[in-house]
């Protein structure tokens, strides 16, 4: 299982991650990107999967730097 974070106070609104994706990240109400079907915690959204293929695509593009996806041991992938 890999864990999917998205730390949204560092978000820049690119709109990368939506381009890649539009049916696993979204805009929210205040233009910050989140990630459909996560929980969120603090201004953190969290995701647990078992295909991180396309969040890791998503990190690689994100310019805020924003999207992190770990193992199950808890390292970033």
């Amino acid at each position: 299982m890999y864990e999917v974070i998205l730390e949204r106070e560092d978000c820049t609104m690119c709109g990368n991650c939506v381009e890649v994706d539009d049916t696993k990240f979204t805009f929210d109400s205040d233009d910050r990107a989140t990630i459909i079907g996560s929980e969120r915690d603090d201004d953190v959204d969290e995701l647990e999967t078992d295909e991180p293929e396309i969040y890791e695509e998503a990190a690689d593009v994100c310019t805020g730097e924003c999207i992190e996806v770990y193992d199950d041991e808890g390292n970033l992938v």
